[in-house]
């Protein structure tokens, strides 16, 4: 981290996963894989550019769960080469329940 850079305060638990991520966003669709994930937000690697700003529709696919937690809204913050941010925004509160309770049975 250079000097200077504070670094932000995560205000949800973060875990170590591999799934995968469908996300689509008007002429941008594709796949990613999650490399860790909280309820408020993802990192995630893609073979197809992300850019900062973009909003996304996604469903992430946890393994054993069906059918995928659907995202209706999130947004891409930051870009390092393949690998990127997201942060939830919007997502019914039954999504997010599925997600929270997925992460709490993660060690």
């Amino acid at each position: 981290m250079s000097a200077g850079r504070e670094q932000k305060i995560r205000k949800a638990r973060r875990v170590e996963l591999r799934c995968i991520l469908g996300f689509a966003s008007g002429e941008i669709e594709g796949d990613a894989t999650v490399t860790n994930i909280s309820t408020s937000g993802c990192r995630a690697e893609s073979d197809i550019n992300m850019a900062e700003g973009l909003d996304v529709e996604l469903a992430i696919y946890l393994p054993d769960q069906s059918p995928p937690v659907k995202v209706e809204r999130a947004s891409v913050r930051w870009v390092s080469g393949r690998a990127f941010g997201l942060s939830f925004i919007l997502f019914f509160p039954s999504e997010r329940a599925r997600l929270r309770a997925f992460i709490d049975t993660i060690k």
